[in-house]
């Protein structure tokens, strides 16, 4: 798969106006020229280390020239857009952004490109590590078309965005894009992950913007931005078609057990992992990240085995095989994931447990169990 960064610049001389009551216009294009700097520097080396190609789309010939300087490919921004793209067009009668980024998306899959990834040229702490993430996390995502999203700090807008592939999506940038882009991803059946990041939350539009990432630069905090992603529990989604009893059901109920899944990997032996569940109306349902070994394994193998135990008097459980099969990934996972959570974390910690775990994408697994024996005492 090869992924296409694309960079849309606008004018030098249009950038930043809504600086214009704390910066005058030299101070704006300074400070839009050191955030550009700042991008195409992690576009070049996205373009080393991924092996990704990154394309600066702009109407401005002399940020085309600064972006052949980093090895990025220039395109110059088409006064009108290709034939059956939206025109759109700003008081200066040039290309929306939508317009520019259509174009530029048009012209990388002529180059056969599998992914898109949009990024916006002022995104003040941006690193490639985090390319490297929503990169990934696309990866994770296993169905054909995906979506990977990062939204600003008021979750209105998108500073970064995915797609794959290429045309998949339709833009839709601008006040509440996010939402937007969101909700095109449902409507169209795409997987999607949303990427809540303290680094690409922050884009310089405002002076709220502004003052945040100088206070930021003062106090040298990118360190510690960079190391406050939660680490992620691993849970799991099951179905199962063989009916219990109600003294089963009931076990099942309690608080606080564990299941133990053993999933096929490819060099045929078995791997076992505790994980949290939830039984309801015969089914059994787990979520695990998508990059995790058991998700593999099910997709490639989906034959399963588990156990779920009490380790308190008396000594009971069930033992179960069957076949695992995926139900549903990304975004689209986060309501069974919180269901599932809610059975282990206490209500005021429900949330953020699920935010942590939604960092990574996510996929729902359904185990339709057709054999079901009760160990111990019953």
């Amino acid at each position: 798969m090869t992924l296409h960064l694309l960079i849309p610049v606008k004018h030098l001389s249009h950038a930043k106006r809504r600086l214009a009551p704390v910066l005058a216009e030299q101070e704006r294009q300074a400070l839009a020229l050191h955030l550009l700097h700042g991008v195409l520097q992690v576009a070049q080396q996205a373009q080393q280390q991924l092996n990704a190609a990154a394309i600066v789309v702009s109407p401005d010939p002399a940020l085309l020239a600064l972006a052949s300087t980093y090895n990025l490919i220039p395109l110059p921004e088409a006064p009108a857009p290709p034939s059956g793209y939206e025109l759109r067009v700003t008081s200066y009668a040039e290309p929306t952004l939508n317009a520019a980024l259509e174009q530029a998306t048009a012209f990388a899959a002529s180059r056969h490109a599998s992914a898109i990834l949009i990024l916006p040229a002022d995104l003040p702490l941006l690193t490639l590590a985090d390319v490297t993430r929503l990169w990934q996390a696309s990866q994770q995502l296993y169905a054909a078309r995906a979506m990977v999203i990062a939204p600003d700090s008021q979750e209105q807008g998108t500073n970064a965005l995915l797609v794959r592939p290429p045309g998949a999506l339709a833009y839709r940038f601008g006040p509440g894009s996010f939402q937007r882009h969101c909700q095109q991803a449902r409507a169209r059946g795409l997987a999607w992950h949303i990427d809540r990041s303290p680094r690409l939350e922050l884009d310089v539009d405002l002076p709220a913007d502004l003052e945040h990432w100088l206070a930021i630069e003062r106090a040298d905090q990118t360190p510690a931005l960079e190391s406050s992603q939660f680490k992620e529990t691993i849970m799991h989604d099951d179905r199962q078609t063989v009916a219990l009893d109600e003294a089963a059901e009931a076990f099942l109920d309690q608080p606080g057990l564990l299941m133990r899944l053993g999933t096929v990997g490819g060099d045929g032996y078995p791997q076992v992992t505790p994980i949290w569940y939830l039984y309801e109306d015969g089914i059994f349902w787990i979520t695990t990240a998508s990059d995790r070994v058991k998700a593999r394994n099910m997709l490639a193998r989906p034959q399963v085995g588990f156990a779920i135990d009490s380790d308190q008097r008396p000594y009971r459980g069930i033992s179960a095989r069957g076949q695992a099969r995926l139900v549903s990934e990304g975004e689209a996972a986060r309501p069974m994931t919180r269901r599932i959570a809610a059975r282990y974390m206490p209500a005021g910690q429900l949330e953020a447990m699920v935010d942590a775990l939604m960092e990574a994408p996510r996929a729902i697994f359904a185990i339709d169990a057709s054999r079901v024996v009760r160990m111990g005492s019953w």
